[in-house]
């Protein structure tokens, strides 16, 4: 009765690790590391804004943090700071790669990649929910390839009913660069 058991659990945890999801991040690599750059939009003026994309748990995911700190203003005489956390995973079950992202704010996107606005050079990224917003609205993250050096990232709202909008735009460049592990 061991071996039996055994067998069915080794069965069931191989069959599980074939089930899991992997997918070859290369197509993101142009990514990997940190940057630096400056900010337009988001209700101002000016930000700095620092980000970093780094692969882990044996390259099945891609972890995504942005940090940017905007000038004070007569609004806002304080500035502000916003912190965003993301994970990018390849869902197997629906073939596409979907990018989980979590805002200092409260904000929940979850976003999968835009397979025909996309290509080498531009990742677009459009939300399938927003925890936290306005019922029917909608983002879009773009981001640009410039060089190996230099990226441009997009971040576009939809109100319902309405077509996208810019709401604000980064140009940053690589600081730190991280090489894949094979």
């Amino acid at each position: 009765m061991k071996i039996k058991i055994s067998s069915i659990l080794c069965l069931f945890l191989f069959t599980g690790m074939l089930q899991a999801q992997s997918t070859d991040f290369s197509r993101f690599h142009f990514l990997l590391g940190k940057w630096k750059g400056a900010g337009k939009g988001f209700g101002n003026d000016h930000s700095t804004i620092t980000s970093g994309f780094t692969l882990m748990m044996d390259g099945r995911y891609l972890e995504v943090q942005n940090e940017s700190r905007f000038e004070p203003t007569a609004k806002n005489p304080e500035g502000e700071h916003h912190l965003d956390r993301g994970i990018i995973s390849f869902d197997k079950s629906r073939k596409t790669i979907v990018f989980r992202q979590f805002h200092s704010e409260g904000f929940v996107n979850q976003y999968i990649l835009n397979e025909a606005l996309s290509s080498d050079s531009v990742l677009v990224f459009e939300t399938e929910s927003i925890e936290n917003f306005i019922p029917g609205g909608r983002a879009r993250w773009t981001i640009k390839k410039i060089s190996e050096t230099e990226i441009e990232t997009i971040f576009d709202l939809s109100l319902p009913n309405k077509g996208y909008t810019c709401y604000g735009t980064n140009l940053l460049r690589k600081e730190q660069a991280l090489t894949p592990k094979k």
